[in-house]
């Protein structure tokens, strides 16, 4: 373990390995940094490999602005078979084919999914309904009714097929299920699927090929940590930056709004005159009896001075 003092404060890409939950990344960094307070972005099923962004210190509170991002995954789907958890490690349900359908069938099917619509998560899922996670109930034995959630597939993209095996690209948006995908997909060829591998490779404009394993991870040294620690402002590339200085940016963790002066409405990464982030700040249209006023800088989230809340 190495003990970090101070502590760190910011992002750490990690490539995930199969057979560890989210869950399980997340209490290797705390053991390895000697720290408590770190988060992650976004789970990873246990079977599934590739990017994970964990958070650390003071950054675990940007988390609401970095699950949303849009993803992109390789998957692997097999045909021919319905299991419980809509993936390998299910308990088979049903099994189908041969005949296989066609590729320009499959193709097509696929290319349907593409674009917005309603999406039924999985059973085994951690959508909580009444409060309680789904797979919990599925555990149980329990059948409940998923609500559908509106979600977009920007792009589903067929790699290779080797029937009963297809190999696809998809870049999706929050909320979005691949074994949902994969379970509709083989609906609608009539022949049922299954996730049978799965990676993700981005999350927003971070990429898989940018982390780090957890085997490289464990001979880090302090110096290793706090050149490879993304900062908590470099963690939030998707949002323009707005810098105060430093009356204004006392007057911003103190919870007072600000004058924007010309900058658009919506959300910025606050920066004092250091560069270092000290919170998260909308701009609102400021309209009073119909006539438009100068806009203002609203506070959403406050850090400290330094960014180490």
């Amino acid at each position: 373990m190495t003990d970090l003092t101070p502590r760190l404060h910011g992002l750490l890409l990690i490539d995930k390995p199969g057979g560890l939950t989210s869950h399980d990344v997340v209490a290797k960094v705390r053991r390895l940094v000697g720290q408590k307070k770190v988060g992650h972005t976004g789970t990873l099923d246990p079977m599934a490999t590739g990017l994970l962004a964990v958070l650390l210190g003071s950054a675990t509170r940007l988390e609401p602005y970095l699950t949303r991002l849009d993803k992109t995954y390789l998957g692997q789907m097999e045909l021919g078979l319905t299991t419980d958890t809509d993936d390998l490690t299910g308990r088979p349900l049903r099994r189908q084919g041969p005949p296989w359908p066609a590729e320009a069938v499959v193709q097509k099917a696929l290319e349907e999914q593409e674009g917005e619509g309603d999406q039924v998560p999985p059973a085994f899922s951690a959508v909580k309904i009444a409060g309680r996670r789904a797979y919990r109930a599925a555990r149980a034995g329990e059948n409940l009714e998923l609500p559908p959630r509106r979600v977009t597939a920007f792009r589903l993209e067929p790699l290779k097929y080797e029937p009963p095996r297809l190999d696809f690209r998809a870049k999706v948006s929050f909320g979005y299920y691949i074994r949902s995908l994969v379970r509709d997909l083989g609906e609608t060829l009539g022949i049922g699927g299954v996730l049978s591998a799965l990676k993700r490779e981005r999350i927003g404009s971070w990429s898989v090929t940018q982390a780090v394993t957890l085997d490289e991870l464990a001979v880090w040294s302090e110096s290793d940590w706090r050149l490879n620690i993304r900062s908590p402002a470099a963690a939030l590339p998707h949002l323009e930056a707005l810098i105060l200085e430093d009356r204004a940016a006392l007057d911003f963790v103190n919870g007072r709004s600000a004058s924007a002066g010309s900058h658009p409405a919506g959300i910025y990464k606050i920066l004092n005159a250091e560069g270092q982030l000290i919170g998260l700040g909308q701009i609102d249209p400021f309209i009073r009896d119909e006539v438009p006023r100068e806009p203002f800088l609203r506070p959403l989230r406050v850090f400290s001075s330094g960014g180490n809340a």
